[in-house]
This record gives structure tokens, sequence and C-alpha cells, in this order.
């Protein structure tokens, strides 16, 4: 070989050395940083004299564990943000230490009961009206916490589809850049990984790299980066109710005008969606079973019973003159003192009655009782001061008695967990109660409703204790149970829900935690190493430069000789 070859060769030596101490030296900075791979420089000769002129600047890839960090971020995203609006929920259940749960206040209820009904004089009407109210209350409150989750979610969902958006965007540039050969490639494909990552926590996607080097992504169906961009559509529902639900109210997720709301399953805007349309729905099922059955339940009962004071009557049904009643039977209809002593008995044959207001027409034909209309609820009076009513046989269509199907003694109002409340009547004056009972055998001067009776606190409690069926609502299968034991059914199921949403996360965390540790074992940087070969090219730098100069000494030489 000349000596202007070895010089040459001495030099892209020395040039390579620098290099790769450079490199090695930028691995060694960038070890902490998040997504950085390392970066390798592959030396390679021009000619078969002329060696390490040229080369190639390539990091450290490892697909399988890449594309499993992929799948496991998605995974982990999901289960994380419903343990994280369940641990929520969690607190909203209650305390059952402190008995502020619903299973504690509906025993509470039953306990009330049980002492009323039992006629010691330890527990007051309005003891039961307090628990009742409470009981009311804490449905009624759960009921909103649920709401307000799901509203929580679907706004969450806005903001999440915008974090979405941003980084398809981002993806799609460093794509550009990477198709053109613009920049260090390797930087760019560091960061494209590590947006590719963020964005599977987000949403589960599927990705390859085409032959071009562009990374082309899909998630529910659709391509999101190609050659193009398509950005995810959502629009907030705002305030979500009990009677919100996807599609009909709350808006779904669309790509170009598809909705893929159905198909979007993993990641946090996966998550999202199933909280807002499925998980905390299937909780608030479960807690309308409970709550309409007590409303039907005790409202039933009530209705069998009456106050120990007999007063006025109003129902709770709102009616016009013009509502229509197919009834059978025939009411009894009980003046009586407020004490409680008869003053009129009276038979109403319903067989004509067809509506409200013939209803009104034929009370109002019993002397002694004014009947009518007042702000859309029938009421009824007696100038005796009290009015009871026997309907017992007294039937709808539907085959319920004529008083419960208005509404007459009334604990609850309102339809479902969100909107129960122990009726307004009830509230302004405990006494009203239906703690006591018709005695259908008394006679006119006699004690038809006894001040001390416990009937319509019996038929209470039985309501409260008795087993009845209740469907099958969101996680709880149709069952046969009080409603007691009801409450605690879905307490218990709730719980389950929880638990298994935080254990599910915890597993999805450490398998996501583990892959993303194994990929940056396998492709980050291994500081002994970088160091080691720091080293390493630094004295290749030296030899390459001692090389130099005996070849330049050499030259040196010749030219002395030739001079000579």
């Amino acid at each position: 070989m000349s000596l202007s070859g070895a010089l040459a060769n001495a030099s892209a030596a020395l040039t390579t050395s620098q290099y790769q101490v450079a490199l090695s030296t930028t691995n060694v900075a960038n070890a902490s940083t998040d997504g950085y791979t390392t970066k390798t420089y592959a030396a390679t000769s021009q000619t078969t004299t002329l060696a390490l002129t040229n080369g190639e600047l390539s990091r450290v890839t490892d697909t399988y564990l890449q594309k499993s960090l992929i799948t496991s971020s998605a995974s982990a995203g999901y289960a994380e943000t419903i343990d994280s609006y369940l641990t929520r929920y969690d607190t909203l259940l209650g305390d059952t230490s402190s008995d502020g749960d619903i299973a504690s206040l509906t025993s509470a209820l039953s306990t009330s009961l049980t002492s009323l009904a039992a006629g010691t004089g330890d527990t007051t009407a309005a003891a039961v009206v307090s628990a009742a109210t409470e009981l009311a209350d804490g449905l009624r409150t759960l009921s909103s916490g649920i709401q307000d989750l799901r509203s929580d979610a679907d706004a969450a969902i806005a903001t999440t589809v915008d974090e979405v958006n941003a980084l398809l965007q981002e993806i799609d540039t460093l794509n550009d850049q990477i198709v053109a050969g613009q920049g260090d490639q390797t930087s760019l494909a560091d960061a494209r990984d590590t947006a590719l990552q963020t964005l599977s926590g987000l949403v589960s996607v599927t990705s390859y790299t085409d032959a071009s080097g562009r990374l082309n992504i899909y998630a529910g169906g659709q391509m999101l980066v190609g050659t193009t961009v398509s950005t995810l559509s959502f629009t907030p529902s705002g305030t979500v109710s009990a009677d919100s639900t996807y599609p009909v109210s709350l808006s779904g997720v669309s790509v170009n005008g598809r909705d893929v709301t159905s198909s979007l399953t993993g990641g946090e805007l996966g998550a999202l969606i199933a909280l807002r349309d499925e998980v905390l729905p299937a909780e608030q099922d479960a807690l309308d079973s409970l709550a309409t059955t007590l409303i039907s339940a005790l409202n039933t009962a009530a209705s069998t019973g009456s106050a120990a004071s007999p007063g006025s009557l109003t129902s709770t049904t709102s009616v016009t003159a013009a509502t229509p009643l197919s009834l059978t039977g025939t009411l009894g209809v009980v003046q009586s003192t407020t004490a409680g002593v008869a003053t009129a008995i009276d038979q109403i044959d319903l067989s004509s009655v067809a509506t409200v207001g013939e209803l009104v027409d034929a009370l109002n034909g019993v002397s002694g009782i004014t009947a009518g209309i007042v702000d859309g609820k029938l009421t009824i009076s007696s100038s005796s001061g009290g009015v009871v009513l026997d309907s017992s046989v007294a039937l709808t269509s539907g085959g319920e008695t004529l008083s419960d199907w208005m509404g007459f003694n009334d604990v609850f109002s309102g339809g479902d967990a969100s909107t129960i409340r122990v009726t307004a009547a009830l509230t302004a004056n405990p006494s009203l109660l239906a703690t006591s009972s018709l005695d259908t055998s008394a006679a006119v001067g006699q004690t038809a409703v006894s001040s001390g009776g416990t009937g319509g606190a019996s038929a209470l409690l039985a309501a409260m204790t008795d087993d009845r069926t209740f469907p099958e609502s969101g996680n709880l299968s149709a069952r046969t149970r009080s409603l007691a034991d009801y409450a605690t059914d879905v307490l218990s199921a709730a719980a389950t829900t929880i638990s298994t949403a935080a254990s599910t996360a915890t597993s999805a965390t450490a398998l996501r935690d583990g892959y993303a540790n194994s990929l940056s074992n396998a492709t980050g940087v291994n500081l002994d190493e970088q160091t080691a070969l720091v080293s390493l090219y630094q004295q290749q730098y030296e030899i390459s430069a001692q090389l130099m100069s005996a070849i330049q000494a050499m030259y040196d030489a010749l030219l002395s000789m030739v001079a000579s």
C-alpha cells in the first residue's frame, strides 16, 4: 500500500473514531431520556484500498417487545381509567362502619319499622319517616354521584379525543420527515415510537410500517394515519342524567362521519366510553331496581293502612276529571272523628264509575264527604274530621286497589333512585304515616281506627322484610330477596366490581411496565457498555493519530532523501 493510501486510511480511522466517541457520549447523555434508543455506527470501506471512509447510523430496536408494549399500553390505559373512576365510586358508596351506605340505611328503616310494629312506644312515626328520608336521600345522592361520574367521563372523552388527534398529527409530521429523508432518521423514528406508545395508551390501535418507511395506523376499523390523517370527532353532552343514553342523547365518536364508538374498546378512550355507556349505567340500573321496588312495596303497604289520627286524604297520583278509571267492586267510605271513632259508614258501587270526575261525583254524593281535584290531586275530606277508605275490593283493571292507584298514604314519591323522596305531606307532618289500620268490623260509634294500632306499621314492615322477586339488573342476576337483603346485594356487587377493576388495573399496569422495562433494557443505553466504548474509541483515536504521525514522519524522511 502506498504512503498516500495508508495516510488516507489512517485519516478515515481517526475521523471514524472521533465520530464514535461523540456518538457514545451522546448515548450516555441520553441514558435517562424516555424513548431514546441506543445509536450505533457501522463503518464500511468504500474500496479495497481505502477503508472506513463512510458508514451507517442506526438504532437498536426490538420489534416484538415494541408491539407487545403497544398492546399492553392499550390494556393498561383502559384498566387504569376504569379503576380510577370506580375508586371514586367506592367513595360515593359510603362507609359501612359509619352506617352511611344504602344497605345500612335500608336496614335502619327495617329496624325502625320493627320497633314501631311492636307497639312498645319506643319508636314514633317521626323516627320511621326520618329513617325513610335518610334512605331516600342516600339513594338519590348515590344516583346523582353516578351521573356526575358519567358526566365527567363524557367530558373526558372530548379531552382524550383532542389528545389523540394531536398525536395523530404529530405522527403524520414525523412520517413525512422520515419518508423524505429529512434530519436525523433515528431520532425521528424514536420520536414516532414514543408518540405511538402514548397514543396506544389512549386508544387501542394497530399499525405497520410500509416500504417507504411510513407508519400506518388503524383504530375502530378505520385508517387514522396513512398518506393523510383522519381525526376523531366528538361532541360532549354537558350534563348527563340517568335518562341519558348513547346514541339517543349522548354523542358517539366518529371518523370521517362514521360512528366508531362501539369499535373503540381499548385505551383510556375505550374505558371512558365503557364507563359512560355500560359500567356506570349498570350500577344505576341495580340502584333503580332497589329504589323502584322500595317505592312500590312501601306505598302499596301504606295504602292498606291509616294514620293513627284520621284526617283528609290527598292522592299523589296526578289526575284530571277526564282521567279514565276502570274499576270493579265497591269502595267503603268510613267517616270518623280524628280520634278514630266511626261517624258514618257507606259503600259506593264502582261499576258505573268510568272517570275520576265520576268518582268525585260519587264521593260527593255521600253525606258529609267533600271531594275534588286540587292542583291535579284528588282530595277527600269529611265534616267529622277524618275519612278512611276500604278499597280492598275496589280494584283497577291492573289489579291495584283504588287507594294504591291513587297513592293515598304514600310514603315515597318519585319513580327511581334519582327521584325518590319521602312525600311532602309526610315530611311536613310525620303523624300522617299510615301506622294504624281500619277495623272493617267496627260499627258507627265504635273505634274504627285505633290510635295505638300497629296494623299499618306491620304492613310496612312486611313490605320491607318479605321476599319478593327482583329482575336481572346491572350486574345482578334475577333473584328473590327482601328489600334489606337486596340492598346488601347491590352494595356487595358494586364492591366486587370495584375490587375486580383494581386487581385488573394492577395486573395490566405490571404487564405494561414489564414490557417497557424489557424494551428499555434491550434498546436503551447501557451506561457501562457505552462508557467502555468511549474508552475503546479514544484508544483507537490515539492509535490512528500515532499512525498518522508515523506516516507523516515517513513522508518527511522520503522528501528529505529526494531533496538530498
